[in-house]
């Protein structure tokens, strides 16, 4: 079984990895016509593409993106107001696995205080206080607290995506009401959590811990 230390360890490389795509693909699309939903896609396709399959000690990561593709006026987005939805999940070799979910609306940094995003984040607030505004600038991504963000006073300090993924491993953030079915195959759980939320982007972080590691899910016991 991996050690406190060893998991820190993780979570402190997944979360500089993480900050640095953000940076790198921020930097090439700031001063582009890139919509946010785009960006946020390729976002996380960078961050699939450099951190996927991960190994550190007893430990592994799984990283996989789902894209669902625009149906229509309003596509998916129009259920919860969200951009993405992260999930976070830890498979631990004890059995005590975890399962969250976050929500991200984004919007680049000179079009947060629209119209829109009033409603966007009422929705997103209205399935789960896990829910966040990505502000797009011109080095990286600030994740502020979508409950705080509307406020009348100074905007609410975040943090970066880095950050935000790194702590949901930590069970320090996110929502196990909207967490992944860990008991179907991880495409599987993503497609059913993505229909049933209506956000065209997932990004899912999987840690495997010891025997688990080559067991992508945990299956349902059967019925008596």
């Amino acid at each position: 079984m991996a050690t406190r230390e060893e998991r820190e360890e993780l979570f402190d490389t997944i979360q500089k990895a993480v900050d640095d795509v953000v940076s790198m693909v921020i930097e090439g699309h700031y001063t582009a016509l890139t919509q946010e939903p785009q960006l946020t896609s390729k976002i996380a396709g960078a961050i699939e593409l450099t951190l996927d399959r991960m190994d550190l000690g007893d430990l592994n990561l799984k990283i996989a993106v789902r894209d669902f593709p625009p149906q229509g006026p309003g596509a998916l987005e129009g259920k919860v107001g969200a951009d993405v939805y992260i999930s976070t999940a830890v498979i631990g070799e004890d059995g005590s696995d975890v399962s969250k979910g976050m929500l991200a609306q984004a919007k680049w940094d000179d079009t947060t205080k629209d119209a829109k995003l009033s409603q966007q984040i009422g929705k997103m607030m209205g399935r789960t206080e896990s829910s966040y505004v990505w502000v797009f600038g011109p080095h990286g991504v600030n994740c502020v607290p979508a409950g705080g963000y509307l406020t009348p006073g100074p905007t609410e300090k975040g943090q970066s995506v880095g950050s935000l993924i790194a702590n949901g491993l930590r069970c320090e953030e996110g929502d196990r009401r909207i967490g992944r079915d860990l008991t179907k195959p991880l495409i599987t759980s993503l497609n059913e959590i993505m229909q049933d939320l209506g956000v065209n982007t997932a990004l899912s972080f999987t840690i495997r811990e010891g025997r688990r590691r080559h067991r992508f899910y945990r299956r349902a016991k059967r019925k008596r």
